[in-house]
């Protein structure tokens, strides 16, 4: 493993905001129609929030104008560019808009919300495969091609600005200094300003910011590119000798000085570059480990697919998510169901030894859980079972070949007459808050791994759920985690679910033991509406 990347990789992709120094900002409890989480950011002349959609319950990155400058219109004018810029666009590369407008303190940017982290820590920690860089280059240059083709300039493309959300999707970023080419009317004036950052902005930018043109934002994909291919910043320091020789002359033409011989057209950079990466010299410019980086990351996104991280549309409950997980951290499979009856479950597993050969024995799993639910699934006649449920899929993995075994949760809900079952394989307990409560009752079922003995039998635990109670499941040992665990929950029972899950599970980064945990870890918190 590359230096640093366990550093990277446990990372929060949901961050939430601490100050340096000062006090922090008062949290809203809305911003226009949204619900606010928590405070995710804070620069120069914004506040980034985290807020909810009250229609879908989808988070959204809820951008606000700092308090400082809600008088002054032309710091309003300049801040509500960014949205009419990302307006005009439709691309799965950049950035979407959902809303902005005014609320009681200023404006606000309603956005869509990445689960993801910035280039630039991917740049200071993380290593790709050749062709993984191309396909991030590639993608970057699809938005540039999107945002030229309607006549914007970003200005200010750097790594900060361009997120890797969790399933590897490029997306493109703060487009506040942004302008229409060829176009002044409207926009705030930047003429006797700075613009930019000066790493990555091309010669007749920084001799005047209003000379960029599509040519300038090709500048900086150009260095961009550069970074990437090498894996460090550059800080402005170009050595096109240290790239592979397939794309010292795509880049060096991106980066030159003069504008005629520069890509004129993002096109153009993208079809050269298209070009090398289906050529037979892309692998003999690989570096050394290259296909080694190439299969991990492959597993990477076959180990992803497993599980289903989305939260699933169940009206009656409001569910928070939480995850963590590092490179080397494989072998997790998360799932929701609903069966008859509104019936509903939630599947959690990971294997024993939770490295990178994990990926293969999970999806066996997998292909048995599913196989195993498809009755009760299509079936209203065929209630869904725990207990026998565990018991098949036990001996499935008993009679198959795997040699893994694996920790199992399974939480059953039953609105119909308020109740739960919970089953766990080598798992912690369930922590149950009763409505207008603040103590976290554990709930434990003790079974052995599931493919550890064909011979096992199994039991799980009931219990009443009745309107605003508060579970808390997740795939952490009970040792030593569990009354820590248990205080936490308690403590923070009143926080929305999406933030206690977060401060559950940093809490238990906190513990010296969480390191040598070696499987991607989860909690799940469910209130009932």
């Amino acid at each position: 493993m590359a230096h640093g990347e366990e550093k990277f990789y446990k990372q929060s992709t949901l961050p939430s905001y601490e100050p340096k120094e000062g006090t922090p900002p008062p949290l809203p409890e809305k911003i226009g129609p949204y619900k606010i989480e928590t405070l995710l950011n804070r620069s120069g002349m914004s506040l980034l929030y985290l807020g909810l959609d009250p229609e879908t319950k989808q988070p959204l990155a809820i951008k606000v104008l700092s308090p400082e400058y809600v008088n002054h219109p032309e710091m309003t004018d300049h801040f509500l560019w960014e949205a009419k810029i990302i307006q005009l666009t439709d691309h799965p590369n950049i950035v979407k808009l959902s809303d902005y407008g005014k609320w009681e303190e200023g404006v606000y940017i309603a956005m869509e919300f990445i689960r993801g982290v910035s280039l630039r820590q991917f740049l200071m920690q993380q290593s790709f495969s050749l062709k993984r860089c191309l396909d991030i280059i590639l993608q970057i240059a699809y938005a540039l091609s999107h945002l030229h083709s309607h006549g914007v300039v970003h200005r200010d493309l750097k790594p900060e600005n361009i997120l890797i959300a969790e399933d590897g999707e490029v997306k493109v970023v703060d487009f506040g200094i942004a302008q229409l080419h060829e176009e002044n009317e409207g926009k705030p004036d930047f003429r006797h300003q700075i613009v930019g950052t000066p790493s990555y902005m091309s010669p007749e930018q920084k001799e005047n910011p209003a000379n960029a043109s599509f040519a300038s934002d090709i500048f900086s994909l150009g260095i961009i590119t550069y970074e990437l291919i090498l894996g460090k910043l550059s800080y402005g320091m170009i050595n096109l000798s240290l790239l592979p020789a397939g794309l010292q002359r795509i880049v060096g033409k991106a980066l030159a000085v003069s504008m005629p011989e520069r890509y004129q057209e993002i096109l153009d950079f993208i079809t050269d570059l298209t070009d090398y990466y289906k050529s037979p010299a892309i692998e003999k410019d690989r570096p050394g480990g290259d296909q080694v980086l190439e299969i991990l990351e492959t597993l990477q996104k076959a180990d992803l697919s497993l599980s289903h991280m989305q939260k699933p549309h169940w009206p009656q409950f409001d569910i928070g998510l939480k995850k963590d997980q590092s490179l080397d951290e494989m072998g997790l499979y998360l799932d929701f169901f609903r069966f008859a009856n509104n019936t509903k479950a939630i599947v959690m597993a990971h294997t024993h030894s939770g490295r990178y050969t994990s990926t293969l024995p999970m999806a066996v799993l997998r292909g048995m859980i599913k196989s195993l639910l498809h009755e009760p699934l299509t079936n209203a006649n065929t209630p869904f079972q725990p207990i026998e449920f565990a018991t098949k899929l036990n001996s499935l993995v008993c009679q198959d070949t795997i040699p893994e075994t694996f920790h199992l949760s399974l939480l059953k809900l039953i609105p119909q007459n308020d109740t739960l079952s919970f089953l766990s394989c080598g798992q912690g307990p369930l922590f149950h808050v009763e409505q207008g409560k603040n103590v976290a009752r554990a709930i434990h079922s003790h079974n052995p791994l599931i493919g550890h003995d064909p011979a096992a039998s199994f039991s799980d635990s009931g219990d009443n759920f009745n309107d605003g109670d508060l579970l808390v499941l997740h795939d952490l040992p009970e040792q030593p985690f569990g009354p820590l665990l248990a205080k936490t929950v308690g403590l923070n029972a009143l926080l929305s679910t999406g933030r206690l899950a977060e401060e559950v599970l940093k809490r238990a980064q906190e513990e010296q033991s969480y390191s040598d945990l070696c499987h991607p870890k989860v909690v799940i918190t469910l209130q009932r509406l």
